[in-house]
């Protein structure tokens, strides 16, 4: 009887094992996507954005969400937002919507996890305890113990497994990089947190693919732009992955590293693109964005005389509208107009200060770093300046050559012609890159970019030298509060991201 009675057990549980593996949609496809804010999702979404979703793309929350209501572990229609109550329109959310716009006999499904400015040693199973240890008051730490209970690596294995129980893993996701801007060990890191998943969920590497996305270009605002090197690696370190391209996509203009709603819609049609293409073998054209035209300078007219210590400005020749520019250790520019203006864009702008023998012109990089225009030879001092703007003396490490002391500008403006910038100590007048030499003067615009009496200026700018020394709190878009935050959400506190329950 015992013996029967184990029999009979046996064979009900093969029954139930063939009948979960029966359950299994194999036309329901579903993608891993992890990393920091660009993943989460930064731009707030749109009304063309609600409402519209296909019910055949599903997002399984990897966390509970109370607007709308969701439940940990449980799969709806992909509506923002995706990823987490943090979030907001993300790549996530347009490269699902392409995918089963293209496929119209399958199901998409997404597990995401992300957290603003997580390192990727969050994602790794072997490094995330001790990065909560070393960082345990960072906010990308406080939303991965709110929303993943400190495990973001768990959760993602955690959920992967339950999707395996009704679909199929097809592809991996990533948007990760800025946390860990130009680290050569980068594609290294990615390689085993790749190679961990696809071990601990039983896959293959050639049935699941990894699309890796670019950060932010310099020339669309972007303040790494120097990651993409190691992005545009992974191919070499990973056979299986692929670069996502983005190239021109607009950033929110707010700050260096986040892009706006369109730009994620197209980030994320780039993503499927490169998915349908690889895995289903669907080539597709999408819309692509080329180089938005560049706003020409206002002319601010604003009087010199005037206490300009933390104006930040752009320099434009009223002849020919170009401009100067400056690069970081590398010579002050003259290049054409709408390349100039996307490097000061990018946070490469100019500055003034108040001197005994006039003004000292300043190179701003998105570093922070202050870097003097010298008198006579036009060159970039690379010294740091310290706090009261005054002249370092000193060999220039351009081309060794002396710096001349006491160097400083006279800036005057003519009415109808625009300003002029001469060198004080020799009177001749700065036109090019090139030694202030001239007899002539040539006028220029000094076209402000950032407004000095708030977070933002008109065209949606965030001064971040401004957020970063105030004692102030700001909201992401550069909004400066009157009083301390009293709602939970993510702010910027000198010049730090700060999360308030």
């Amino acid at each position: 009887m015992k013996k029967i009675t184990l029999m009979l057990m046996g064979v009900f549980m093969l029954m139930t094992s063939l009948e979960v593996k029966a359950e299994v949609d194999p036309n329901f496809h579903i993608y891993i996507c992890f990393g920091q804010s660009n993943m989460e999702g930064n731009a707030q979404w749109e009304s063309q954005d609600v409402g519209n979703v296909d019910s055949r793309f599903q997002m399984l929350a990897t966390c509970n969400f109370d607007s709308p209501k969701r439940t940990l572990g449980n799969w709806y229609t992909a509506t923002c937002p995706i990823v987490s109550p943090q979030g907001k329109l993300g790549p996530t959310d347009y490269f699902g919507r392409t995918m089963v716009a293209n496929l119209p006999d399958h199901k998409i499904g997404v597990i995401a996890v992300a957290m603003g400015g997580s390192p990727i040693e969050m994602f790794d199973k072997d490094k995330y305890q001790q990065k909560l240890a070393d960082n345990p008051n960072e906010w990308w730490a406080q939303l991965s113990k709110w929303y993943y209970g400190g495990n973001p690596y768990g959760r993602i294995i955690e959920m992967a497994k339950k999707a395996q129980e009704v679909g199929v893993i097809k592809g991996i996701l990533l948007h990760q990089g800025c946390s860990n801007c130009g680290d050569p060990n980068w594609p290294n890191m990615v390689n085993k947190i790749y190679n961990d998943m696809l071990n601990d969920l039983g896959l293959q590497a050639a049935d699941v693919p990894l699309f890796v996305g670019e950060v932010e270009y310099q020339n669309m605002g972007g303040g790494c732009s120097s990651h993409n090197v190691q992005v545009d690696r992974m191919p070499s370190v990973i056979p299986t992955a692929h670069v996502v391209s983005a190239k021109y996509l607009p950033g929110n203009g707010n700050d260096p590293w986040h892009f706006s709603a369109q730009g994620y819609r197209l980030f994320g049609q780039r993503y499927a693109q490169i998915a349908l293409s690889v895995i289903y073998g669907l080539d597709i054209n999408i819309d692509q964005p080329t180089v938005p035209a560049t706003p020409k300078a206002i002319d601010r007219r604003f009087t010199v005389l005037t206490d300009i210590k933390t104006t930040h400005f752009a320099i434009v020749n009223e002849a020919d509208h170009k401009a100067l520019y400056g690069r970081y250790e590398q010579h002050l520019g003259y290049d054409d107009f709408d390349q100039a203006f996307a490097e000061l864009n990018s946070g490469y702008l100019f500055k003034l200060s108040r001197t005994s023998g006039g003004f000292r012109l300043r190179l701003v990089t998105p570093e922070g770093n202050d870097y003097v225009l010298t008198g006579d030879n036009g060159y970039l001092n690379s010294q740091d300046v310290d706090g009261t703007c005054c002249f370092i003396g000193g060999v220039n490490s351009q081309n060794g050559q002396d710096i001349p002391k006491g160097a400083a500008w006279d800036i005057q403006y003519v009415e109808g012609k625009g300003f002029t910038i001469k060198n004080v100590g020799t009177g001749k007048y700065l036109k090019t890159n090139d030694t202030a030499k001239y007899d002539e003067p040539t006028y220029f615009t000094l076209c402000t970019l950032k407004d000095v009496t708030s977070g933002v200026n008109e065209r949606g700018i965030v001064n971040h030298e401004n957020m970063s020394t105030s004692t102030g709190w700001y909201t992401l878009d550069g909004r400066h509060l009157k009083e301390n935050p009293t709602q939970r959400g993510l702010y910027i506190f000198k010049g730090k991201k700060v999360l308030i329950k």
